[in-house]
């Protein structure tokens, strides 16, 4: 969801995206143990951002434009968490119900939905994910919100701000002030148990631009011969980010060295992982 936030288009001045943890569903989902929603204050969705996550290995983005998102990894993977996700966007509202009665058919049907929810900014465009799939409740997503670091927007080039909320009382809000680049400023406010914290990080980038190697080619990265790698050096008491590697968004990876390291990474489908074995990874 943060991918596919910091891919979509924006014409304020501090793209942002919150992400709230209720324990009340609106859609009224049998079985939901609460709901995730997401709100964003990108342009909105437009006729073929439907006909893309209406469809199967669809997509209106590619790496050559700068996307970070993979082809066929993107929206869908909120079908782990929920089974019938509700959209509301620029004038569309419509839920992705796993299983469709009519036709047979999951997760590419769209159902239109009459009633807004209440208590939402609908000129935002919002995603609500009743929590209804075994494994996954509200104390689960509730920990894996907890597990978003502030170091997580660091390589982003569009998104500013990322804010988490829960009935739990938990909160986290993350800006990112880059306007002194390559010093770039991450501010961390926090609420934990009725504890307050708040943070600054300071990191000096340097990004270098290398030509892809003639005989370096994957399917995922067709037509792409250029590729900027970006590393990120604490410069205060940060110094434990260190060793960190991103593919624009934290992966799992851990370098041991005293720096943070970004690149076009081929990911594992979980995003979790880098892929070893791939060519691409190695040049």
């Amino acid at each position: 969801l943060i991918q596919n936030a910091e891919d979509n288009t924006y014409k304020v001045k501090e793209p942002s995206l919150s992400f709230r943890l209720v324990k009340t569903d609106p859609t009224e989902t049998k079985g939901s143990d609460g709901v995730l929603i997401v709100q964003n204050n990108e342009i909105g969705f437009f006729t073929d951002n439907i006909d893309a996550i209406c469809a199967v290995g669809k997509t209106t983005k590619s790496k050559i434009q700068g996307y970070i998102g993979e082809k066929g990894i993107g929206f869908k993977s909120v079908f782990r968490v929920t089974s019938n996700p509700h959209i509301f966007s620029n004038g569309y509202a419509f839920c992705l119900p796993e299983q469709d009665q009519e036709t047979g058919l999951g997760y590419i049907v769209p159902r239109w939905i009459e009633k807004l929810p209440q208590g939402n900014d609908h000129s935002h465009t919002i995603i609500i994910l009743p929590l209804d799939k075994a494994g996954f409740g509200y104390e689960r997503i509730e920990e894996m919100l907890r597990d978003i670091e502030p170091e997580t927007i660091l390589f982003l080039s569009k998104l500013k701000k990322i804010q988490i909320k829960t009935d739990t009382g938990y909160s986290l809000t993350i800006l990112k002030d880059d306007s002194k680049e390559p010093l770039v400023q991450i501010l961390a406010e926090a609420n934990k148990q009725s504890k307050l914290s708040s943070s600054v990080k300071e990191f000096l980038l340097h990004a270098q631009s290398f030509d892809k190697p003639e005989d370096i080619n994957h399917e995922k990265r067709i037509g792409i011969g250029k590729r900027v790698v970006t590393i990120a050096f604490p410069i205060n008491e940060s110094k434990e980010s260190g060793g960190k590697i991103f593919a624009y968004l934290p992966v799992r990876s851990d370098t041991g060295l005293p720096f943070l390291i970004n690149a076009d990474f081929i990911l594992t489908s979980s995003r979790e992982e880098i892929q070893a074995r791939v060519s691409w990874n190695l040049w």
